[in-house]
């Protein structure tokens, strides 16, 4: 079975994502997790961000004397959905080269939720360091609907090619950093972070992919938070302040970004406890790297909660130049194996 995770030492875990071209056979299926609920909000937003003139996906009136009722959710936001739940599988990709087919087979409204499964169709061998996928895709809704359905070709890097993951192995003898848990019938169906018994002192996991500061998402956060401050958005006043040429990034989106850089291996935490020695060593800028890794410093199981666990890890972000820029303590409540709503909720 693959695995999430290639080991680095004996305590040294790395996060890596997707197959090589030689692990797809025809005939595999994935159940990709986690799902996605579609919101009426950024279904508009979608619309208006592609100057969509089709008034069916914002006006709610308009969409009252339709068939359906209400908006109808955008078909290339549905497609895009599609492509951001199977990402992790297909994360070794070069570029998608075709569709084969694409259909819209039930409408899709604000408040529905997107599950996609995807079938290897055939592999191609095309020579060089990629080689090419067919694979269909299908989105089902919350009430296992399929709403949509394509078949499409996406080549995928060769064993030892793929320019970051390509020279880590994707095997790992620790059962509990499974990519994938395999149901009855073979399919796989991806895995969502590591339960509590998983966990051991000493253990050190280097999270991916790194983050980057994007202006435009620094602009974003700090408007939408109420942040308004001219530092993040008045490159003038920003310069007379520093010096620098690059907008400064609030703290908190560089602390949310970096806590969610740890969310792959942490997926199964019920909630986050709090913060504590939390240090931040510089400024932040536009286009900065992080490299964010965290380490458990203790487990112990929950005396009020059988079914959880409680663990605290140190998290720590190094910045391009190898200084450390962020980090805190954490302490998590996580599931046990076989607790919580996984089985529930199709995961």
């Amino acid at each position: 079975m693959y695995s999430a995770y290639a080991q680095i030492s004996e305590t040294r875990f790395l996060e890596i994502y997707g197959l090589n071209f030689e692990e797809f056979a025809e005939g595999q299926v994935f159940h990709h997790r986690p799902g996605m609920t579609v919101s009426q909000q950024e279904n508009a937003e979608e619309a208006f961000d592609t100057f969509n003139c089709a008034m069916l996906h914002y006006d709610e009136h308009y969409a009252a004397q339709t068939e359906f009722k209400k908006p109808l959710v955008v078909s290339t936001l549905t497609l895009q959905k599609i492509f951001g739940m199977s990402w992790k599988t297909f994360a070794r990709k070069d570029r998608i080269t075709a569709f084969e087919n694409i259909s819209m087979t039930a409408p899709i409204f604000g408040g529905d939720t997107l599950y996609c499964t995807s079938q290897i169709i055939k592999t191609d061998d095309t020579g060089g360091k990629t080689g090419d996928v067919t694979v269909k895709a299908s989105c089902t809704n919350q009430n296992g609907i399929e709403v949509a359905n394509l078949t499409y070709t996406v080549s995928i890097f060769k064993k030892g090619q793929h320019p970051v993951w390509g020279n880590q192995p994707n095997t790992c003898s620790n059962p509990w950093f499974l990519a994938y848990h395999q149901r009855e019938d073979g399919s796989l169906q991806e895995a969502t972070g590591i339960f509590f018994e998983g966990f051991a002192k000493g253990q050190i996991f280097e999270h991916s992919p790194e983050i980057t500061l994007h202006p435009s998402s620094m602009l974003r956060h700090a408007v939408q938070t109420m942040q308004w401050h001219p530092l993040y958005n008045d490159r003038e006043f920003a310069r007379d302040i520093y010096g620098r040429d690059r907008l400064p990034a609030s703290e908190l989106h560089v602390l949310s970004l970096v806590t969610a850089a740890t969310t792959s291996t942490f997926g199964r935490v019920v909630a986050n406890l709090g913060w504590t020695d939390t240090k931040l060593s510089r400024h932040f800028y536009a286009e900065d790297r992080f490299k964010v890794t965290s380490e458990v410093l203790a487990t112990r199981e929950s005396r009020s909660r059988p079914d959880q666990g409680i663990l605290t890890a140190k998290t720590v972000a190094h910045d391009q130049t190898a200084r450390e820029a962020l980090s805190y303590t954490r302490t998590l409540l996580v599931y046990r194996e076989g607790k919580g709503p996984y089985a529930a909720a199709g995961y």
